[in-house]
């Protein structure tokens, strides 16, 4: 069967692709042989190829099923190029020619549609370095300093809260269902979350996190039980002595005093809870963030080992690619591995009329949000004092210190309630369990030495070590 039966048979243009009108009527035929279309409504022109990714095509179907499903197994372009050639008889093909070629199925996967998600659902962020891998001329995200090649594993200067990593934000719901996608260059925020997620979400029992502000933010906007594990909770458990507890009741006693302080997992929006009530609601539930730290394990291969590291402008694609095929292994419970398979995947593609053409892949930038130049050079300098304070010359911020724009009111507000009240036994305030928070913060931001108290509560309970973040 012909690519333009095959696409008829799809249905593929059977409307015109301007005003969608069924009204057409046969316009001749093209030099290539190819029927042509005219609307009878607003008079364009067009055939049964155009606006999808095999407009301008020389190659017949089962050429373009094989490079998909090539794609797919993750073979090396030269194995591609092997293949093409002895199996298939193409001829004047080179790596450039097949790497395009990957990155319009690539593209036309990754814009198809995300499923909803239900039920539990748990939600993180993962951080990928920001690479600008096959680019001739190298671009400074950061005011003032030069971006120079990087070789080999090379620690950022400040961290994941700047534009030296990309940010994805990932979703996945107790069946497994996933939603993945960058949010942008350094921090996530309350509106790039809701923007980005809210559609996905369809009334989640409980949304589960680590400490980010932004999820509990989102769980209060739309009144979802929250339920918030911090990523430290098992140094908090070995720093009080877990560990050396000989009973089972030794650790109950140990788990009750830490909830109660608020040092370790908890669930807000879902009332007052008491330790057991909490615990039961967290068995019940099956409430933990295994299933997306095992997918960012998967992500991370994806990218790092599988891909060898990707360009950041093409990084959207390459997270899409890799959740539809999460999620196609969740649907029919294993990877495509027929040609069945890779069929209706391509016929998927080609029913949603994607057109990416080689022009787009070359001259694409990196179009995501990224931190303002002021931001940065507070972020720098805010580093700066904090490393010099804690002598810690590896301090990075991170996506749970509740530093969301520097401002220590809105940071001492966002604080658990017992750190402020550390401090105020530290500065001997009188009757402070009695006043509001508010009025805690105020009579906390009149101390000299604030700053210096607040640097010092970002630096403790933390495992600090040079690493690639």
């Amino acid at each position: 069967m012909s690519l333009q039966s095959r696409l008829n048979k799809l249905g593929v243009n059977c409307t015109c692709p301007k005003c969608n009108s069924s009204l057409k009527v046969k316009n001749g035929k093209r030099k290539n042989g190819i029927q042509e279309y005219k609307c009878k409504e607003c008079g364009t022109k067009f055939t049964a190829f155009t606006n999808t990714i095999l407009e301008k095509t020389r190659w017949h179907w089962d050429i373009w099923v094989k490079v998909l499903e090539m794609t797919i197994n993750n073979l090396s372009i030269k194995k591609m190029i092997n293949i093409l050639e002895n199996d298939y008889g193409c001829t004047n093909i080179n790596e450039k020619t097949v790497w395009l070629w990957r990155m319009k199925l690539i593209h036309s996967i990754a814009t198809l549609p995300m499923p909803k998600l239900n039920g539990v659902i748990q939600v993180d962020e993962t951080f990928i370095r920001e690479s600008q891998k096959g680019s001739r001329e190298l671009v400074s995200y950061i005011n003032g300093e030069e971006r120079t090649a990087r070789y080999g594993r090379v620690s950022s200067k400040y961290g994941i809260m700047g534009t030296e990593f990309a940010t994805v934000t990932t979703a996945i719901d107790s069946s497994g269902y996933s939603v993945c996608k960058v949010t942008g260059l350094g921090k996530l925020t309350n509106e790039m979350f809701i923007d980005l997620f809210s559609d996905y979400f369809n009334n989640p029992s409980y949304i589960c996190s680590d400490g980010n502000l932004v999820y509990e933010k989102y769980c209060e906007i739309f009144n979802t039980p929250h339920y918030i594990k911090p990523s430290n909770y098992s140094d908090i458990l070995l720093k009080n002595g877990y560990d050396d507890c000989k009973t089972v009741e030794d650790r109950e006693k140990l788990m009750l005093k830490l909830y109660n302080n608020d040092l370790i997992d908890k669930i807000t929006y879902k009332g007052k809870l008491n330790y057991i009530e909490f615990k039961n609601l967290k068995t019940n539930n099956k409430l933990s963030l295994a299933r997306v730290n095992e997918l960012h394990k998967d992500l991370k291969k994806f990218i790092y080992t599988d891909k060898t590291n990707v360009s950041t402008k093409y990084l959207e694609d390459y997270i899409g690619f890799f959740t539809y095929l999460k999620n196609w292994k969740v649907r029919f419970n294993r990877y495509p591995n027929s040609k069945k398979d890779i069929e209706q995947i391509f016929e998927e593609i080609l029913t949603a009329k994607v057109n990416y053409t080689v022009n787009d892949i070359k001259t694409k930038e990196l179009d995501l949000p990224k931190p303002s130049g002021k931001y940065m050079n507070i972020l720098i300098e805010e580093t700066k004092k904090v490393r010099e304070i804690t002598k810690n010359k590896y301090f990075k911020f991170n996506e749970e210190d509740g530093v969301v724009t520097f401002n220590k009111r809105e940071y001492l507000l966002d604080i658990p309630r017992y750190k402020l009240y550390n401090l105020c036994k530290e500065y001997n305030i009188k009757r402070f369990r009695k006043l509001a928070i508010w009025s805690i913060v105020t009579l906390l931001l009149k101390q000299s030495d604030i700053d210096i108290k607040i640097y010092q509560l970002l630096e403790k309970d933390r495992y600090l070590r040079n690493n690639d973040e």
